[in-house]
């Protein structure tokens, strides 16, 4: 029986482990969209610059400014597939953060069963061992 719930911690310690590695990938992609993100609004900063400038020089053509608008156009059809993609992944997140705290939880108890059996045992053994005193005497 002592083995069996040492296996079991051992299992539910690898677990989470497992859990722990899909965590960190899951924070490492959120981050990466964040990142992605930081730069879209970074370029359309700079093209919303670009295009006030053109306008203020007063030589902007139409064909540049048009040519802008479509760049800044398509940079924001892209910020909003990175929100969505964020949001996603925020939510995979989320629940791998779920999966580390049920892991965590599993192993705390299966370590709590090993404890319990091997003080079962350790009572069982002492009071053998007081049996056999008194057989002696």
């Amino acid at each position: 029986m002592r083995d069996l719930r040492a296996r079991e911690a051992r299992v539910r310690q690898g677990e989470l482990a497992g859990v722990l590695d899909g965590a960190q990938a899951s924070a490492a992609e959120v981050a990466e969209c964040v990142h992605r993100l930081e730069n879209l609004r970074a370029a359309l900063d700079e093209t919303a610059r670009r295009r006030a400038l053109a306008l203020a020089a007063g030589d902007a053509r139409i064909a540049r400014i048009t040519q802008l608008e479509q760049f800044a156009a398509r940079l924001r059809r892209e910020h909003d597939a990175a929100l969505g993609e964020l949001a996603r992944a925020e939510a995979r997140h989320h629940g791998q953060l779920a999966e580390v705290d049920a892991a965590r939880h599993r192993l705390a108890r299966a370590r709590a069963d090993r404890e319990l059996i091997e003080r079962h045992f350790e009572r069982w053994r002492a009071e053998r061992a007081r049996l056999a005193e008194r057989r002696e005497e």
